[in-house]
């Protein structure tokens, strides 16, 4: 359902096009979306990635599906993804979602409750029946946010499909001190370096291969994605 509203949002003859000033350009809908847009910052540097690879992709359609989990303070401290062939664009496009910081007033959407009868709807807000859990318990929630849609250039379109869940704090703290270390994750930390990578090698169980890890850190980012790629590649 999303990949077909993505394709006629791309479609839409009625859409209005913002030039941020390079060859990558974003394109909001005209029509009124209600579903929170991926703050401006964000896009701009997600905009920015397209610029930088997008030229590489063939001509057609691209869907990057992502996934983020968000803790209390509204910081992403995971990211899956899925949909971009590009693996330098894919890897950028993470780090720029990273960064991202959730507005206040969804991360206060956690501190919702569900209603106690949760058989009516009638005057309850479309965010509180998104509620996952038990009526009357502090629960995760789940937010789509409005499609972002990059050209890249003439007949190579990016849509940018996010969600982004609010975990219980509990849930969220123990992402951040044990991120599953895995293929993109690790290229993620090799292309951005720094603290992702000190992460990355915090997270790995394997004392031998945390060692390995370590002893990479001040090694170049072909090196770091070289050994990504054996220790987690399929």
């Amino acid at each position: 359902m999303r990949s077909l509203l993505s394709v006629g949002l791309v479609a839409c003859a009625t859409m209005a096009l913002v030039p941020l000033g390079c060859a990558a350009k974003i394109r909001y809908p005209v029509q009124q979306d209600d579903r929170p847009r991926v703050p401006d910052a964000t896009a701009e540097r997600l905009r920015a990635c397209v610029d930088e690879f997008g030229g590489d992709l063939p001509r057609g359609e691209f869907t990057f599906d992502v996934a983020l989990t968000v803790d209390e303070d509204g910081q992403v401290v995971d990211v899956k993804s899925k949909g971009v062939p590009h693996e330098e664009l894919a890897i950028c496009m993470r780090i720029a979602l990273r960064g991202m910081t959730v507005p206040e007033e969804l991360v206060r959407l956690r501190e919702l409750r569900l209603p106690a009868s949760p058989a009516s709807t009638n005057g309850q807000a479309a965010a509180e029946r998104g509620l996952v859990g038990h009526p009357g318990v502090l629960v995760a929630v789940g937010i789509a946010l409005a499609d972002l849609v990059i050209e890249a250039g003439p007949a190579i379109i990016i849509v940018i499909a996010a969600s982004v869940e609010i975990g219980k704090s509990e849930i969220a703290e123990a992402a951040r001190k044990r991120p599953k270390p895995n293929l993109n994750r690790c290229l993620d930390a090799a292309a951005g370096g720094g603290v992702l990578w000190d992460n990355l090698c915090n997270s790995i169980t394997n004392k031998i291969h945390a060692q390995d890890c370590w002893e990479l850190k001040l090694e170049s980012e072909e090196m770091k994605r070289n050994w990504c790629k054996w220790r987690f590649g399929k």
